[in-house]
């Protein structure tokens, strides 16, 4: 039931409430220092899936790691999602809600990189997993990603930082340095 705000006195209830639905998550909602591997083992597509499978399994971030492995497997053979500038945005293609407890984004990393069907041909070291409810926050939330991963500046130094705490706070900055239209609302 919609409640009336008094005049000139904002936005009624039920509109707040489908700001807030609509609202993106946070990056703080969605990513902590325990959500990285510094360091991959995997030297191949197949393993850098499979491990980051592992990983985001046993902090309980996914209900059915076997759905997930597969859903992101078969993604990987439609399109690679492998991107210039050594950077993968891994995501199944259909959500599924009710497979992650709670939505989350995941990075791993390889120093050496793997070759992973960039169209450059070089070998891909960032591989972030997106697992949002929404559709639309997923888009945002990849092109943020996506804007901040085309700056060599920003990849090297994710890349260069020690461990996982160091890796999110540089993530953190990143996402703070968002131009206007990509900022959270």
């Amino acid at each position: 039931m919609q409640v009336p705000a008094p005049a000139g006195k904002g936005v009624a209830v039920e509109d707040r409430e489908n700001q807030s639905e609509a609202a993106d998550p946070v990056l703080a909602e969605l990513f902590e220092s325990t959500h990285v591997i510094s360091e991959l083992k995997a030297t191949t597509r197949e393993g850098v899936i499979s491990e980051v499978v592992k990983a985001v399994a046993q902090r309980g971030l996914v209900s059915d790691a076997r759905w997930l492995e597969t859903a992101l497997t078969e993604r990987e053979r439609m399109v690679p999602t492998a991107m210039p500038n050594g950077v993968a945005f891994l995501h199944a293609r259909h959500r599924a809600a009710e497979k992650f407890p709670k939505q989350f984004l995941f990075l791993a990393r390889s120093s050496k990189g793997v070759a992973f069907g960039s169209p450059d041909e070089r070998p891909t070291q960032l591989f972030f997993l997106l697992a949002l409810r929404k559709d639309m926050a997923h888009l945002r939330w990849l092109a943020r990603l996506s804007w901040i991963c085309r700056n060599r500046t920003t990849v090297a130094n994710l890349l260069k930082v020690p461990g996982a705490e160091e890796i999110a706070r540089a993530l953190r900055l990143a996402v703070e340095e968002l131009p206007g239209n990509l900022k959270q609302k």
